[in-house]
């Protein structure tokens, strides 16, 4: 809520959660400040936090949207990352950066290429022991 006015929080929420976990409670002692969730769903519980995280963003003005997914499939998910992908394509160009240039992760690009045995990649004597080790 504080700081400049300058961003915008987006919230995923999701329509079929699939199995849903039940908050126990008659069989652990929860907290008193926690006594109301027994019986509550988790997925309850993520959409009032949401919910009311968006409701306190718009009373203060905040910029805020909720992208919903039918599902958490590969293919909802999939379509979610090309979303992303394709959001931060156009916010370069509106900004004026290439967002497909990026030198800051360059070396990592390198050390990856080399560490998997890409032709014309070698690691540098320096990184080869902590990549190769990691693998």
């Amino acid at each position: 809520m504080e700081g400049p006015y300058d961003k915008t929080v987006t919230f995923v929420a999701v329509d079929d959660l699939g199995e849903d976990i039940t908050i126990p409670g008659s069989d652990r002692a929860l907290p008193p400040d926690l006594a109301y969730l027994p019986g509550h769903t988790l997925g309850a519980l993520l959409r009032a936090e949401r919910e009311a995280t968006a409701g306190a963003l718009a009373q203060m003005g905040r910029m805020s949207c909720t992208l919903t997914l039918p599902n958490l499939t590969a293919d909802s998910l999939g379509e979610l990352f090309m979303f992303f992908q394709l959001a931060t394509g156009y916010a370069g160009a509106w900004y004026g950066v290439d967002p497909f240039d990026q030198p800051g992760v360059e070396l990592g690009k390198r050390l990856t290429y080399a560490a998997l045995g890409r032709p014309g990649f070698e690691l540098p004597a320096t990184a080869s022991a902590a990549v190769t080790d990691e693998i």
